[in-house]
């Protein structure tokens, strides 16, 4: 019981994140968002500006009494402001319950509120909110005009097809599929983030904030997140977003791989790791492949020291692994020229490292007439881009474990 109580929980915060994310996707393009603000979510918008308090009980069946507090809270807030009739925003319920919904009347008149939802016995005795506040027929009429009430709202995974499709609607250049893997965990993440903020002012974005924010090409989640979504169903993503092609061969090009080991390093699953990318990002040979068609990845392993690397190498050389360091001869100078040769025929490399990440550009400039991408796999801080030519595609994706591109090449 504990447990399922536990989801259910988790399951009302997304809930409300994603119907968060909805009612900015659906504003103005002037509109914003103050999440936790008045109530779950403070819309502001030109067209349609809302307080809005989000329920979701797919397990318990409605009556009055839920929902009772979130009446009496808007009602004092709606009295605390002046009781305006002409106020801006307005007051929304939006739940969704197992069953009981026709328990309820709509439009709701002034003495059925009274009764249902003002009144109440706490301690023996009985409490009418609208008499303690002194409020008139009248302006109980006022607040009611400002109230909706939707106890019928989508289920949880209706309304994130809801979500969707706007993502595929407002986002140039979202297909389905990206708003799935890539766009809706951006979403989730930014507004968790706007929701711990202490200061109200800071939980505020507006439409154009939000867009740009979720609109990036790297993938930063936090911990949290990826244990929400699942290692696998995270690596799948990655793989997915950065690693599909539309054809069976791999398009050639110049990878660098930017991985940070730190003090995860094992000899063994290192080498394991990178003998994998080595087979998977370098050229198929065949009896007649072109040399413009031959390639392999770059590697940068970041935090290693000198003899953690060349315990590496052992490894990878004992295995038969053929790679380039980019030296010619022992005690020279580091030759980018050198590394970003072409494998042959007779060296068919299948790895090539880079020495250190200041020797990430010379190399990248060496490489000439092919496409430079780079997929930087951190933990701490990202490759700084200051590094990098200028125009090269860099892809920064936040990582738990040195080891995640062994996750994502076997997902």
């Amino acid at each position: 019981m504990k447990d399922r109580s536990a989801i259910a929980t988790i399951k009302g915060y997304f809930y409300q994140f994603d119907q968060t994310i909805v009612s900015l996707l659906e504003a103005s393009p002037h509109g914003s968002v103050t999440v936790e603000g008045v109530e779950d979510i403070d819309l502001d918008d030109p067209g349609e500006s809302a307080f809005v308090q989000c329920k979701y009980y797919e397990g318990t069946e409605y009556n009055h009494s839920v929902i009772k507090d979130a009446v009496v809270h808007m009602l004092r807030h709606f009295h605390a402001a002046g009781c305006s009739r002409d106020q801006m925003f307005r007051y929304r319920l939006h739940g969704y319950y197992q069953s009981g919904q026709h328990k309820l009347t709509l439009p709701l008149t002034g003495d059925f509120v009274k009764e249902h939802f003002l009144t109440f016995t706490k301690e023996k005795k009985v409490h009418k909110v609208h008499e303690e506040l002194v409020l008139t027929d009248e302006q109980l009429a006022d607040f009611l005009a400002l109230l909706d009430i939707n106890v019928s709202a989508p289920s949880y995974d209706a309304q994130k097809e809801t979500l969707i499709k706007l993502m595929v609607r407002e986002i140039s250049g979202c297909n389905s599929d990206d708003a799935r893997i890539f766009f809706y965990p951006m979403a989730i993440n930014v507004v968790q983030g706007l929701a711990i903020e202490a200061d109200v002012a800071q939980r505020k974005v507006t439409k154009a904030q939000f867009l740009k924010a979720i609109n990036r090409k790297e993938v930063v989640f936090n911990a949290w997140l990826r244990d929400y979504m699942g290692r696998e169903y995270f690596a799948r993503m990655v793989r997915r977003k950065y690693f599909s092609h539309r054809t069976t061969k791999l398009p050639q090009a110049s990878r660098f791989f930017v991985i940070e080991m730190g003090e995860e390093f094992e000899v063994a699953k290192a080498s394991r790791m990178l003998a994998g990318l080595g087979r998977k990002f370098s050229h198929t040979e065949h009896m007649r492949t072109p040399a413009t068609d031959r390639f392999c990845p770059y590697v940068l392993l970041r935090g290693l020291t000198p003899e953690q690397l060349v315990e590496l190498k052992e490894s990878l050389w004992r295995q038969g692994v053929a790679f380039i360091d980019g030296y010619p001869f022992h005690g020279s100078a580091f030759s980018p020229e050198m590394l970003a040769e072409r494998p042959t025929k007779e060296r068919l490399w299948t790895l090539k490292f880079v020495p250190d990440e200041h020797e990430l550009a010379p190399t990248m400039a060496a490489c000439k007439g092919s496409l430079v991408e780079v997929y930087d796999f951190h933990q701490g801080s990202p490759l700084d881009s200051a590094l990098l030519p200028k125009g090269t595609g860099l892809h920064s994706i936040k990582s738990d474990s040195a080891y995640l591109l062994q996750e994502v090449m076997q997902a």
